[in-house]
């Protein structure tokens, strides 16, 4: 029984996350902009419910072969964004730098 109910929160869950990214303003910023983190954000509650159904010890081994299965892409994506926003935030940095000191 708590398998079936792990699966069906994982449904509503999957549902609910992609109305979210499809029809707030948020959600179509992050789906647009940040997918990485929306993907993050939806295999980390998939984690929790399986929370519900995998003992404690394989559980830990799921997580880990996850998170280390991410590191890659959550970094390739990070450089990505700080290369395409470089020129956005040296322009902050140096407006910060020459504004007039009250």
């Amino acid at each position: 029984m708590v398998v079936l109910f792990a699966l069906f929160l994982a449904f509503v869950w999957g549902v609910v996350w992609a109305v979210f990214l499809q029809f707030s303003q948020l959600g179509r910023f992050l789906a647009a902009r940040r997918t990485w983190l929306t993907v993050v954000i939806g295999i980390g509650v998939d984690l929790a419910i399986a929370l519900m159904v995998i003992p404690w010890r394989f559980w830990w081994l799921l997580f880990g072969i996850v998170f280390m299965s991410g590191i890659g892409i959550i970094a390739r994506s990070l450089l990505n964004e700080w290369r395409s926003e470089r020129h956005l935030i040296e322009e902050i940095i140096d407006g910060d730098e020459n504004a007039d000191p009250k």
